[in-house]
């Protein structure tokens, strides 16, 4: 493994030797862009930087960096995972809404399942399409391995184990080859599914760590169907590694990856989307010598064309964006990358896109000074933008700014310094009321022993759909992103909605076409503001209304006669209406999250391919409460009792 490490250096070196670096500034218009020497022994980069004062905005500087490039590691074929054919799996109909993969099945049976990873999962789905003489499925994900599929005629589970007759999750690193794709066999966390429509193939995205003489390590694993149909035995998948030393910057302290016990920042946020010429990915880089801080992100462009084929693949292509080191924490991180989901793909030469919110900084507030992150006790720090980059035949370039309506990102802390990033204030029936504190003041996400969920105020949300849709009339005629994320509604108790945005986009540019919030229609939110608001994901069908599915949990309720306990919900927005429907409630938990704060990353809502208007989502909830930090290895246990539920319908049928 050494040997290997050494290798990977060199061709780090050979890479790193000359750069193209574009400077930006992250939060203002003017930029500069030029080519610099970058020499890798002493990391010298130097420019003329004049002219960036910026009296309106931030001016927190970004700097993007490549191209990088690292090669395959090994490219594996492995058959289908095995299937459940008896009536069990077989028979049945789709109600409406059917029960997901849940952290406890079939206990005692030797169909068993019970998690003992992560308290909380990041699990989310993929609808394939339903080709002639086909079956379709969606295929879900839940960490730390497991991946199931369902027909989406009989709503029944598809893997099993060899001979097995009812389903059962299977564990995906049997995919990567345990001799040339050693890494891949390792735990993975944030890890997606998509559908591929340009190529008919779901795609399954991990990136893992390793070790290599104390060093940590990453690797990209990139699996993806040969054939739409999951349900058929000759259905294979291509599961492909690629070793990220070469691609993945070095942070400062380690004088470009020679030298402490800390080499590279770490991946974390992985998404995944598909585009005309490749996949990309994008993930937030961590400095793990900064407490782990938002240092900026990373995009790369993985060869599709070869990929969905089962061949050799080019080299996966990246840029960084990162600010500088004492300006950390970065107001852009966890960038979301746009995936095809409309029946049309996008126009020859259309740049891929890019989109993040704009954290609050001092700047940006009335009469503000400074560009690191808006400290403000007394009234709310708010943003106004939305920063889009886009990967054309220039590499990845931007940011350029979305002016939007004013937002305050979902329990926004600044209850005392360094505490911005601290994104956790949504309540639930067993946290303490004491602990529901005002914007500017200590909330649950700092008290210990009380139940209280991220928001995850402090980025978009999964996933930054795109969809190029014609229609007759005053229906939807052109490109467009669709968008979401949480804000505060409430300074009294922060109370949290969602904030849904869809862009029109076009070589490279967007402009805002619906904003919610002020100025537009109203955020999906409580007017009482009891209720908290979070964990949303947003899709558009092909006649242009806007699905979102999201969760609601609030402080307990006397007198009620259900609790609030996180619920799952999906609504509506019509195209060219001024307000949502009436939205749909899909479960109702009676339990709630107790022993973690997180609840995950990927809530999704998905258009079905086959006719482009049916909308599937999917979300998590409890019947009984996940208490358990103890004694977790084997059921029963309250240590993992998540549930999740995978709903369809069509806007004006079924919502």
């Amino acid at each position: 493994m050494d040997m290997l490490w050494t290798e990977g250096f060199e061709s780090l070196l050979q890479i790193r030797l000359w750069q193209t670096i574009k400077l930006v500034t992250s939060r203002c218009r003017i930029g500069l862009l030029f080519l610099v020497a970058t020499f890798v022994a002493t990391v010298s980069i130097s420019a003329n930087v004049s002219g960036q004062t910026c009296h309106a905005g931030d001016c927190q500087p970004g700097v993007i960096s490549g191209p990088y490039s690292t090669v395959q590691t090994a490219e594996n074929t492995a058959s289908n995972f095995p299937l459940c054919k008896s009536a069990a799996c077989t028979s049945g109909s789709w109600p409406g809404q059917i029960e997901g993969l849940d952290a406890e099945q079939n206990i005692g049976s030797s169909y068993q399942f019970y998690d003992q990873g992560a308290y909380n999962i990041d699990t989310n789905i993929a609808v394939g399409r339903t080709l002639s003489g086909q079956n379709g499925q969606v295929l879900q994900w839940v960490n730390n391995f497991f991946i199931q599929a369902f027909d989406k005629v009989t709503g029944q589970p598809q893997f099993t184990f060899a001979g097995g007759t009812l389903g059962d999750p299977r564990n995906v690193t049997r995919l990567w080859s345990a001799s040339t794709q050693a890494e891949c066999q390792g735990t993975a966390v944030n890890v997606q599914v998509i559908y591929d429509r340009l190529d008919d193939v779901f795609v399954i995205s991990r990136h893992v760590g390793y070790t290599v003489g104390g060093i940590s390590h990453y690797a990209w694993c990139l699996a993806v169907s040969s054939a739409p149909d999951l349900s058929k035995g000759k259905t294979v998948w291509y599961a492909y590694e690629y070793k990220m030393d070469t691609v993945i910057p070095c942070v400062t302290s380690s004088a470009n990856c020679t030298t402490g016990s800390v080499y590279y920042y770490y991946p974390d946020w992985p998404r995944i989307g598909t585009w005309s010429n490749g996949f990309y990915i994008t993930f937030d880089l961590l400095d793990p010598t900064h407490q782990f801080s938002e240092a900026g992100f990373e995009a790369c462009q993985l060869d599709r064309a070869h990929i969905v084929r089962g061949a050799a693949s080019n080299p996966m292509t990246c840029y960084s964006y990162l600010v500088p080191g004492g300006d950390l924490p970065s107001l852009i991180h966890s960038v979301d990358v746009s995936d095809i989901d409309s029946a049309a793909g996008p126009p020859a030469g259309e740049p891929e896109y890019f989109l993040s919110i704009v954290n609050p900084s001092n700047a940006q507030q009335q009469g503000g000074d400074g560009q690191n992150w808006c400290n403000r006790k007394a009234s709310p720090c708010t943003s106004n933008q939305l920063a889009l980059f886009s990967w054309g035949s220039s590499g990845l370039v931007g940011p350029s700014f979305i002016a939007v309506n004013p937002y305050t990102p979902g329990c926004y802390d600044t209850s005392a310094p360094g505490k911005e990033l601290n994104t956790i204030c949504v309540p639930e029936p067993t946290t303490n009321a004491a602990s529901v504190g005002a914007y500017g003041v200590v909330s649950c996400g700092d008290a210990k022993n009380t139940p209280c969920i991220d928001s995850l105020g402090d980025r978009m949300a999964n996933r930054l759909t795109y969809n190029k849709l014609t229609s007759s009339g005053a229906g939807p005629n052109g490109a467009y992103l669709t968008a979401s994320h949480v804000v505060m509604e409430s300074a009294a108790n922060q109370s949290t909605g969602i904030r849904y945005y869809i862009l029109s986009v076009a070589n490279g540019t967007a402009s805002v076409l619906v904003n919610s919030g002020a100025s537009g229609p109203p955020d999906l939110m409580d007017s009482s503001n009891k209720l908290f608001f979070y964990m949303p994901s947003a899709a558009l069908d092909a006649q242009g209304n806007l699905g979102i599915t999201y969760t609601t949990s609030g402080l307990a309720c006397s007198g009620c006669q259900t609790q609030p306990n996180p619920a799952v919900y999906f609504d509506v927005l019509p195209w060219g209406a001024t307000s949502p429907v009436t939205p749909t409630l899909i479960v109702q938990g009676s339990g709630d999250e107790e022993n973690t704060v997180h609840w995950g990353e990927y809530a999704a809502t998905d258009i079905d391919p086959t006719d482009n208007l049916t909308f599937y989502g999917m979300g998590e909830y409890f019947n009984t409460s996940q208490t358990g930090v103890n004694n977790c290895a084997s059921p029963p246990a309250n240590c993992h009792t998540w549930q999740t539920k995978i709903f369809r319908g069509q806007y004006g049928v079924n919502f």
